[in-house]
């Protein structure tokens, strides 16, 4: 951790850091743009800045957008990002009573303590991941890469069918180029281009970045909403009373450790913590009818769960190897662009990358919590701007960054593609995330796979004798197979309660 804090404090890493709050709070706070967004536009500079500078950089982005998604949700019912709706419940009704400055004030103080208490977990707990993870072989890590796309689509909060059918198209793209082991080219369409597979650059910035914005312009929504006299009620700065401190001081212990555990959780991730967070906190709550009517533990409950899953979602990526949502994929992109494998082998041949993972954890939890406390209302003048302006910037900033690596036109007519297809994916209730995460772990179940029939000596019944490897398979048939559990049972539950109200109607006759 010390070593970690001291690389962050590097000039250069630093410098990095302040960017990546900086491009973090403001991809968080406008609506239509989201952290992963930044992430994704940020995945070509990884050439210029190298593995160390780009992940540090990316962790600043991750940290304040998450921070920052829920400002604008808070204040004007308007949230930054998904996650940012939990703490709208109750952040929003606390701005109507004229109490803008309290929910601010919380939010933020919040989003700090689960970020600190998420990596220090992270730090405690990693250790005894990789004592398990130092026995894996290749059976092992396809099982794992097979958990985490059926994470994805039993998390998911729409169809189960189109989340299943996202992993297949990623994992349909994952096979575009030379076949790994026979050689030959495969869907390629003689586009000779196309014989080295699809970039992971110009994909994860058209699935991400271009269908946002395409998303958001296509709903008209948030477009230069919010006038300057809007933004002048909103407090200068925003401190939090030591009474209210009191009394969300259990609420903020419970989501960090509700949220830690979820973000460990391949494909669960910040905004399920988020939700799940403030689901618990009222429902352990003596009166809940305070709650979506400004209660401050409403406010705290998903702050501290969504910063502290943050940092739990490192640790299926720095263990084992597994992105567990769509930040980490693009993160795992960016380690094997630079010929870096996350898991158990980075803290031996690359400890450098992960003590800095660990002090960007901390710093920018701490830089995003004075920034925010100081400079809310600087920040939240971004509302005004039209959104016009910033999805032109962005698509610049797209297209030169996805051209620059290789300088190859393909990479356009791939990110214009993956764009098109995100766009109809998001507007139809496919996942992106899902798409994402099964081109990413494509090319490594693949690998592992035929490298474990090898290390099986072309017994598949050997995947199955491997204690930890039929283990994960079942869990990720399990996984599945649950929102199909949770589906009948919902179903029973209506027929029940539609049977008990007939019953009840033909009484009273």
């Amino acid at each position: 951790m010390l070593s970690g804090i001291a690389s962050i404090f590097e000039p250069a890493h630093f410098a990095l850091m302040i960017v990546g709050v900086f491009i973090g709070l403001v991809f968080g706070t406008v609506p239509g743009l989201s952290g992963v967004t930044a992430v994704a536009l940020l995945v070509p500079f990884s050439y210029v800045l190298g593995a160390e500078g780009a992940i540090i950089m990316m962790l600043g982005v991750y940290v304040a957008s998450t921070t920052a998604g829920s400002l604008a949700g808070s204040l004007f019912n308007m949230p930054g990002d998904v996650m940012g709706a939990a703490t709208a419940q109750d952040g929003y009704p606390l701005t109507r009573k004229g109490q803008a400055g309290r929910a601010i004030s919380i939010d933020i103080t919040a989003s700090a303590v689960g970020g600190l208490v998420g990596t220090v977990l992270l730090i405690l707990i990693t250790p005894q991941f990789l004592r398990i993870a130092l026995r894996f072989g290749p059976p092992e890590y396809f099982a794992l890469a097979v958990l985490g796309m059926m994470c994805v689509a039993s998390l998911t909060t729409g169809s189960l069918v189109k989340a299943l059918l996202s992993g297949v198209l990623g994992l349909l793209l994952a096979t575009v180029g030379f076949d790994p082991v026979s050689g030959a080219a495969r869907f390629v369409f003689g586009i000779q281009q196309l014989q080295g597979g699809i970039d992971f650059i110009p994909a994860i910035v058209g699935f991400f970045a271009v269908s946002e914005i395409l998303q958001t312009l296509y709903r008209a929504s948030g477009l230069g909403a919010y006038s300057s006299e809007d933004v002048q009620r909103i407090p200068r700065f925003a401190l939090p009373s030591l009474a209210d401190l009191r009394r969300v001081r259990f609420t903020l212990v419970r989501g960090s450790l509700i949220g830690n555990f979820i973000g460990m959780l391949p494909g669960a991730g910040a905004t399920i913590a988020a939700f799940v967070g403030y689901g618990i906190e009222r429902q352990i709550a003596r009166d809940t009818s305070t709650y979506g009517k400004g209660e401050i533990r409403g406010v705290a409950a998903p702050e501290a769960a969504n910063n502290s899953a943050a940092a739990g979602s490192m640790m299926p990526l720095l263990t084992l190897g597994i992105p567990g949502g769509a930040v980490t994929a693009i993160m795992l992109g960016v380690f094997i662009l630079n010929g870096l494998r996350p898991g158990p082998l980075l803290f031996r041949d690359n400890p450098e990358i992960a003590s800095s993972i660990v002090g960007s954890l901390l710093v920018a939890s701490v830089v995003v919590f004075v920034v925010g406390l100081l400079a809310v209302r600087l920040l939240l003048r971004l509302l005004t701007i039209p959104f016009e302006i910033f999805s032109t910037m962005v698509l610049v900033f797209a297209v030169v960054g996805t051209f620059a690596i290789y300088n190859r036109t393909i990479d356009l007519w791939i990110m214009l593609f993956c764009g098109v297809v995100g766009f109809f994916a998001k507007r139809y209730g496919f996942s992106i995330a899902a798409i994402v995460l099964g081109l990413v772990l494509g090319d490594i179940a693949e690998t592992n796979l035929v490298n474990g029939i090898g290390v099986t000596r072309g017994s598949w019944a050997g995947f199955f004798s491997r204690p930890f490897t039929a283990a994960t398979l079942v869990a990720a048939l399990a996984l599945m197979m649950l929102p199909v559990l949770w589906w009948q049972l919902g179903r029973r539950r209506a027929a029940a309660a539609e049977k008990e109200k007939a019953e009840h109607i033909d009484a009273s006759a």
